[in-house]
């Protein structure tokens, strides 16, 4: 991958995660003007426990990022083509099981769940890379094993998959997030010399930021089931690529930009598990960017009038947290000691803000408050 450090091959990178986004622009502008056609299929009705919509919406805006993920590969270097053709090949069983979600509302969470966890594995089977140390003492030891290793990588990156669909829940939320998190990996892979994740995260960039044009503030399209799988499969290949090539760099580093959603999945289960008669499965209206909406939209946006807008209020005032883990692995990257530290520091300012917006909460301390 040497040939990607000259400056002619890096305008070709350029290049092309800039027709990534007209391409994924274009795409879902084609998607949402041609919604009367496909609507019966592709809308996500306004009613449900998890809707903070109005209006019927085409819910398939990862058809547009997937086959603008295609349609960019021509225009990449050569020396990047193969590994991209290899990750959107393993990434298929996860799109194609949200897509079939998307369409028909028929596919079932555990099926999704291993579609998810298939690509991760895929991937490890088809480029050769996969999470063999997360710097724990014993687990690392069974990592070191082939079988563990490529195991392990399948239910990691599903599971980040997963936890991306978990937060796509208002216009921009899952998108912004997920750009703060590529370019947080961009950023240590550019301060450590590596310029195929470095690529990578730049064209991926390009891709989600032609969907969050049409999708934010006004949610005209929605990623759908396919798309935060696709895309949270995407965000996952960096997470095992980074650490895997650049010793250097802990596996709390790639945790760590990775934080809010796999945070807010393990509280998530957490919270549900132990509500008698409650599935792991079953939505509910509880999540971390639900309870942002009612306390802290509402004040952003007073004005009933502008109600509408406290839909994509809440995807700014929930970009803090992963914003945050940005902040806190540009610091960390470096350090397995430092990254963890930064990571249960992570998960603390979560439980802190979840219970200030749950009822009978203390307040914020003064300095957090002015965050949100």
């Amino acid at each position: 991958m040497g040939g990607l450090e000259a400056g002619i091959v890096w305008g070709q990178v350029i290049a092309a995660a800039a027709a990534g986004f007209a391409l994924s622009l274009a795409l879902c502008l084609a998607l949402v003007a041609t919604e009367r056609w496909h609507g019966r299929f592709s809308h996500d009705p306004a009613e449900g426990v998890q809707k903070f919509h109005r209006r019927p919406t085409p819910r398939i805006g990862g058809a547009a990022i997937a086959a603008a993920y295609l349609l960019v590969w021509p225009l990449l270097p050569a020396s990047l083509r193969g590994l991209w053709a290899l990750v959107g090949i393993a990434g298929a069983p996860a799109f194609a099981a949200g897509l079939a979600e998307d369409l028909t509302k028929r596919v079932g969470v555990r099926a999704r769940l291993m579609a998810t966890m298939l690509s991760g594995l895929l991937f490890a089977l088809l480029t050769g890379y996969v999470m063999n140390h997360v710097d724990l003492p014993g687990v690392d030891w069974l990592l070191a094993f082939p079988l563990g290793g490529l195991l392990f990588t399948g239910f990691a990156m599903g599971g980040v998959a997963n936890a991306v669909n978990i937060i796509d829940g208002f216009n921009g939320l899952a998108a912004g997030a997920l750009l703060i998190m590529l370019a947080a990996f961009a950023w240590v892979a550019g301060r450590v010399g590596d310029p195929l994740v470095l690529a990578l995260a730049l064209a991926y960039m390009g891709l989600v930021a032609g969907f969050f044009v049409v999708n934010f503030p006004f949610g005209r399209i929605f990623l759908g089931d396919g798309g935060a799988y696709f895309a949270g499969y995407l965000l996952a290949t960096l997470g095992v690529l980074l650490p895997a090539r650049n010793p250097e760099v802990s596996a709390w580093a790639a945790i760590l930009i990775c934080a809010y959603p796999v945070i807010e999945t393990l509280a998530s289960m957490r919270r549900k598990a132990r509500r008698e008669g409650h599935s792991v499965g079953k939505p509910d209206r509880v999540h971390f960017h639900m309870l942002a909406h009612r306390r802290y939209a509402r004040r952003l946006v007073r004005d009933p009038a502008r109600e509408d807008l406290r839909n994509p209020a809440t995807a700014v005032v929930t970009w803090v947290l992963p914003l945050i883990t940005t902040g806190f692995v540009a610091i960390s990257y470096d350090s397995v000691l430092l990254s963890a530290a930064f990571f249960f520091a992570t998960v603390a300012i979560y439980g802190l803000i979840y219970r200030v917006m749950s009822l009978n909460a203390p307040r914020l301390p003064a300095a957090l408050a002015r965050l949100l």
